[in-house]
């Protein structure tokens, strides 16, 4: 007999309310800042200069964050999920004072490093306690309520990050966390449950750790060379690197990551390189859509960035509308979401360049809303499929894969844009060669994506089949 869908209200009742409170201003506090830091970035560059080192700030945060995925699930090990969430947030919130106070550019830098690695840990966290305190039927909405923040703050980031660059207080984008993360250590504190710690006699990971941040750092730094071949090197580099992260990690006892986590005859496996290549996915497509927009159609800056936040909407959107459904329906989105996005970026290929902008604009729209529809489904189904013992580490580990999703669809599409001509400069012919085939070359993840999907399914029914 099929059990009733589960509700909205049941994520607002009783204990489970500071829980979805907790987790909310988590992912909330991060999304929203990274749109209203993006905002105010001139006027810190105006103010402390350092335009030499502008893409740093970014490049510097994405890598710390990553280390800080990576780390959830040792720290949590370690500390448990309660002091572990405090001190994600106290490293947050030094990280956002130092930026607040930093009286030069190198100080800054320092201090985004120190706040991607407290939003890392938080992040990651924040999807061990969706694993551990939300049962599976909750999962698809809860997760939906975490995407949803990304939509709010795609709507209210650049306008509050607007405000405190009209008034010329950059500083008050930095000091406006300070609250938030405070409010989050306090309700770590009063409504996580106590719980047993492991691994306490285990020592640190150190050179899985160096070989990841390695491998991340030569992803990052591929954006900041122009020759063609040192790009090809620093990804090469990076793979390799990468790479020899996970295959240390399979022979050691304290992991950073589950088990078998890229192997396709798993449900954890094939989920991770669904996520992977969503990451891919997304910074694929809007890495150089601000600019190209803005070069080849003459809209601001600001407006143009606005155009980028049209698919963390429309994931917010179809991720609520998608959240309830149940059994069938489920295993229709979890395909019907990859065709959808597949779709988006065959459109986004078709209208970036000749338009028009409103097509380019539904485009979008189809791209975040394919991944909305199925993104917290094919999430619950990861984490329930992990083996006994790994459910935290599986959960905590699917924003760092994400997350390097991103940053390799970030480093490869700057190599296509590299070979298109935009490294000769900016102008309208260089742009629209870059957007042109960084879009067209987007389309083959999400194809994948479609592929791994029905893979998914398949492994999914088997599972169900073999329980039953």
């Amino acid at each position: 007999m099929a059990t009733a869908p589960a509700s909205w209200p049941v994520l607002f009742r009783g204990r489970r309310l500071p829980h979805t409170v907790l987790l909310t201003l988590s992912i909330g506090v991060h999304a929203i800042g990274l749109f209203i830091v993006s905002t105010v970035f001139p006027s810190v560059v105006g103010d402390l200069g350092g335009a030499a080192f502008y893409t740093w700030a970014t490049m510097l945060y994405t890598i710390m964050s990553i280390m800080g995925t990576a780390c959830g699930g040792l720290l949590k090990a370690r500390l448990d999920l309660r002091y572990g969430y405090i001190l994600g947030a106290l490293v947050h919130l030094a990280g956002a004072v130092g930026c607040a106070v930093a009286p030069h550019f190198a100080m800054l830098l320092a201090a985004r490093a120190l706040q991607g690695l407290g939003s890392g840990l938080l992040i990651a966290l924040a999807y061990s306690m969706i694993s551990e305190l939300y049962d599976e039927e909750l999962r698809p909405l809860i997760l939906s309520a975490v995407s949803g923040m990304w939509g709010v703050a795609a709507l209210i980031g650049p306008v509050v990050g607007g405000m405190f660059a009209d008034i010329g207080w950059w500083r008050g984008a930095f000091w406006a966390a300070t609250p938030v993360l405070l409010l989050l250590s306090m309700l770590a504190w009063s409504t996580l449950p106590p719980m047993p710690r492991q691994g306490m006699g285990e020592r640190l990971p150190l050179l899985r750790l160096l070989l990841l941040g390695t491998g991340v750092l030569a992803v990052g730094w591929s954006g900041q060379v122009a020759s063609l071949e040192w790009r090809l090197v620093l990804l090469a580099v990076a793979c390799l690197f990468v790479g020899s992260t996970f295959q240390l990690d399979r022979q050691i006892v304290n992991r950073l990551f589950p088990s078998r986590p890229l192997s396709l005859q798993r449900q954890v496996g094939t989920g991770y390189w669904i996520f992977f290549l969503y990451g891919m996915t997304t910074s694929q497509i809007t890495v150089f859509m601000p600019l190209a927009i803005q070069v080849l159609y003459g809209v601001s800056l600001l407006r143009a960035g606005y155009f980028t936040a049209i698919l963390s909407i429309a994931w917010t959107v179809t991720a609520l509308l998608s959240a309830s459904l149940q059994d069938r329906r489920v295993h229709l989105v979890v395909l019907l979401g990859p065709v959808v996005m597949t779709c988006g970026v065959a459109g986004v290929a078709a209208f970036a360049v000749p338009g028009p902008l409103g097509g380019l604009s539904l485009a979008l729209f189809w791209v975040g809303g394919g991944i909305g529809l199925c993104f917290a489904h094919i999430s619950s189904w990861t984490m329930a499929a992990a083996q006994p013992g790994e459910q935290a580490l599986t959960a905590s580990s699917i924003p760092m894969i994400q997350s390097l999703g991103i940053a390799f669809g970030a480093a490869i599409a700057g190599l296509v844009a590299n070979a298109a001509g935009i490294a000769e400069g900016i102008s309208p012919a260089t742009v629209a060669a870059a957007a042109t085939w960084v879009s067209r070359v987007g389309i083959v993840a999400p194809a994948c994506i479609i592929i791994l999907a029905l893979r998914l399914r398949w492994l999914r029914r088997g599972a169900v089949s073999t329980a039953g």
